[in-house]
């Protein structure tokens, strides 16, 4: 299991094609010994297949009110710390690609941090993703999907069950990034449509209804972890039982 772990951790880089050789060999060969691994290996390699397919949809597609102001505040507020400093220390194009890459990642992180809409529509994309590219199985069972978090990736999840009364089956669960790690991603069906729910680990954020890409997102803390509940963006008695049901149930 300690074998898995590692891998999980090296997936992302491995199907980049970012990985040192030697690490890379090291994944290979597990894969292929691994079926559950070699299985999370193709969804992450379908995940990126699916958003280049879908990159030119995606740039048309409107932003969130307020979501491109945001994100342009944090960018100048963030190039003040010394970035101007550092990179004309920095000669090299390839040392200037790297920084820039960095940047990046710390504006996206930052701004994921402090903006529940950005957080929401990152989590919206990875639940259209999931559903599109992993194909679950109806009436999962949940102490099944709690193992298999727990053994993978460390996970100690109570995952709330298939309910008849509030009209959501479970049928899956799997792993996701997020711009500052990964995250239990658990999958329900819930009057034929898909529900997510993600959990950040070691996060703690106000609670909070958000609209983002046509969902909507329940997001609140508990037992020092944040939870988001995607559901469709409409508003009907079942849906609001099934939000009610998975807040009280999940931790």
């Amino acid at each position: 299991m300690d074998d898995c772990k590692r891998v999980a951790e090296r997936v992302t880089p491995y199907v980049d094609g970012a990985l040192p050789t030697g690490e890379r060999q090291e994944v290979e060969q597990h894969l292929g010994h691994c079926p559950p691994c070699a299985r999370g290996a193709q969804e992450e390699q379908g995940a990126r297949a699916v958003l280049r397919h879908r990159a030119d949809r995606l740039k048309e597609a409107p932003l969130p009110p307020g979501l491109r102001s945001r994100c342009e505040a944090l960018a100048r507020e963030h190039s003040r710390v010394r970035t101007v400093t550092i990179w004309r220390m920095l000669v090299p194009t390839t040392a200037i690609a790297v920084m820039l890459i960095i940047t990046g990642v710390l504006i996206f992180s930052l701004a994921t941090r402090r903006s529940d809409t950005l957080l929401a529509a990152q989590l919206t994309a990875d639940h259209v993703k999931c559903f599109e590219i992993f194909v679950p199985h109806q009436g999962a069972d949940a102490s099944a999907v709690e193992e298999e978090l727990e053994s993978k990736y460390g996970w100690d999840m109570h995952v709330p069950p298939t309910s008849a009364e509030a009209g959501i089956t479970l049928v899956g669960g799997r792993r996701c990034l997020y711009a500052d790690g990964s995250m239990p991603h658990v999958m329900y069906e819930a009057d034929g449509q898909a529900v997510s729910l993600f959990r950040l680990e070691g996060v703690t954020r106000p609670p909070a209804d958000v609209n983002a890409l046509g969902h909507h997102s329940r997001i609140w803390t508990r037992g020092g972890h944040t939870y988001v509940l995607v559901l469709p963006d409409k508003e009907s008695a079942h849906i609001a039982r099934v939000a009610r049901y998975v807040e009280r149930e999940a931790r």
